[in-house]
């Protein structure tokens, strides 16, 4: 299975190509218009879009054969769950956390993280993927004293769910050696914000992690994707679109790209 998150700020319907480059079987992309969302039907994609600017907003997007339902959203404006059925269903959680009102304490990571009871019914029925663009990271948790990156972090770790880079890597939260932003485009400013959270039984049949390129990205986003491969549903070998190489990439992955 391939999850693909990005972020691909704004003008989607200029940098199709390359999302579709990716082999998505599932994507979560913020800051996407709702004519681009609507636009990849016509490519043989299902498509959600969530928002009130029909300009930027979030859209979750699937291959044709896997239909996505939306479920009930929470209180916070930027989380949105949707029923994937794949052939093994779960539900995905697409997320964009950023501002959205004048209170510091409730952006960015605050508003990006599920809050009320009513949320536990998603993780009662089947496998729950996060996956999405955060603006989070541990260095920042002396900024925000109360539900900061490392609150969320354990809170989702409590739900059952943990981190793909970070387990397939070894790196702690915080000392991330890939960014998946490159703040203004800039090389030299980079930070790791966007994350794909997978169900801990997950964890032993996850194949590999990938970062994309900033000389490849930066040329079309600020941020970067990152693919997640998780051995799943037997799926045709492809090479990844995200490292340049001639080695074929075993089936069933799963990508985030922001």
């Amino acid at each position: 299975m391939r999850i693909v998150t990005w972020n691909c700020q704004m003008g989607l319907d200029k940098k199709v190509d390359a999302l579709l480059s990716l082999n998505l079987d599932v994507a979560v992309v913020p800051e996407c218009s709702e004519k681009s969302a609507i636009a990849l039907r016509q490519r043989g994609f299902n498509s959600l879009w969530f928002g009130s600017n029909p300009n930027k907003g979030l859209a979750v997007i699937s291959r044709q054969d896997w239909p996505l339902h939306a479920l009930p959203q929470p209180e916070q404006k930027w989380i949105a769950p949707v029923e994937v059925l794949s052939p093994v269903p779960f539900n995905l959680v697409a997320v964009w956390a950023c501002q959205i009102g004048t209170k510091r304490a409730d952006n960015y990571i605050r508003a990006g993280v599920p809050r009320s009871d009513g949320t536990s019914e998603w993780f009662r029925q089947r496998p729950v993927v996060l996956a999405g663009d955060l603006n989070s990271n541990k260095i920042w948790d002396a900024h925000r004293r109360v539900g900061n990156h490392s609150a969320v972090v354990k809170l989702l770790d409590e739900r059952g769910l943990v981190s793909a880079y970070h387990e397939h890597f070894h790196e702690p939260q915080g000392e991330e050696s890939r960014p998946t932003i490159f703040f203004y485009r800039r090389a030299e400013r980079t930070f790791h914000i966007d994350y794909i959270f997978i169900p801990r039984e997950w964890v032993a049949r996850l194949q590999t992690v990938e970062v994309g390129d900033y000389e490849q990205w930066s040329k079309l986003s600020d941020h970067c994707p990152v693919v997640v491969e998780v051995i799943d549903w037997m799926r045709s070998e492809r090479v990844s679109p995200l490292i340049p190489s001639k080695e074929t990439v075993r089936p069933l992955r799963v990508a985030l790209v922001r």
